[in-house]
């Protein structure tokens, strides 16, 4: 359940920060074509992959 929330928590971070004129969906759009599709992820590798994306220098727009 922690992965769980560290997603939903990371998401929200996200997209105030890289994607804050865009709806929801259309970051999640972005993000499962940048750091993968979200289908064939574990809950602990999505994590990491968008904590390596929240922690990059270009993710801001």
């Amino acid at each position: 359940m922690t992965d769980r929330h560290n997603i939903y928590e990371l998401f929200e971070e996200i997209h105030m920060e890289a994607f804050a004129n865009k709806t929801v969906g259309e970051m999640l759009e972005e993000l499962d074509r940048l750091i993968g599709p979200f289908s064939s992820l574990s809950d602990g590798e999505l994590v990491t992959r968008l904590s390596g994306y929240k922690k990059s220098p270009y993710h801001v727009q």
